[in-house]
């Protein structure tokens, strides 16, 4: 059954290249860009879309050779898309939205300390770039570096409240996920306390 949806996919795939799940916008590339560049980009984008339908899908499978179908599946795109945009941050070294979905499929297929790389270029060259600094502070969670992660949400709290909204989100499945008993009841408590504070957000962002 699970092959019937695979083909599914990958006709999607051909069609899917700005828009994300959820309907979020479109990213807009920085103007005066390499069209390589851009090509590449946009490239890079459609591979991690699909890997984002593999893992919907994966979510809805009921046995484990059908998820371990799908994680190979998921894994095989993301890598696809590094070279994709590995490829538009080589023709064009001030696309700071490739670093950060550079950093993104990086940090997906396990490699925290490069995405990490990928981000730190990304706010380099646009300090200010929401997206890069709240997917930043979740590989921050995830190496632990909770109190960079905690700075991080202080910066997006005034400057983009759904991004900040969107940390905190992440902030809650990462801390029930957590052994550490303290670290969970830390981490809840702080999120509590940080969304009573941000107030309520309108808009609201799912993914990029």
């Amino acid at each position: 059954m699970w092959r019937y949806g695979l083909v599914v996919i990958w006709v999607l795939m051909g069609h899917c290249v700005d828009a994300a799940p959820g309907g979020s916008a479109p990213r807009v590339p920085r103007t005066g860009q390499n069209p390589a560049a851009e090509k590449h980009y946009k490239d890079g984008l459609r591979h991690r879309d699909a890997a984002w339908v593999y893992e919907e899908k994966m979510a809805g499978t009921t046995t484990e050779k059908d998820r371990a179908a799908y994680a190979k599946f998921i894994q095989h795109t993301y890598q696809r898309a590094i070279k994709e945009f590995e490829q538009a941050v080589e023709m064009d070294d001030q696309y700071y939205q490739a670093y950060s979905s550079l950093g993104y499929v990086r940090r997906k297929t396990g490699h925290l300390n490069d995405a990490l790389t990928a981000y730190d270029k990304a706010l380099a060259l646009s300090p200010s770039y929401a997206e890069a600094i709240e997917y930043r502070a979740e590989a921050y969670f995830e190496l632990g570096r909770v109190a960079d992660a905690q700075k991080a949400f202080v910066v997006l709290a005034s400057l983009n409240k759904p991004y900040a909204a969107r940390l905190l989100e992440f902030a809650e499945k990462w801390a029930k996920g957590n052994t550490d008993e303290k670290v969970q009841s830390d981490i809840l408590m702080w999120v509590k306390e940080k969304r009573e504070a941000l107030g309520e957000v309108k808009d609201w962002v799912e993914k990029w």
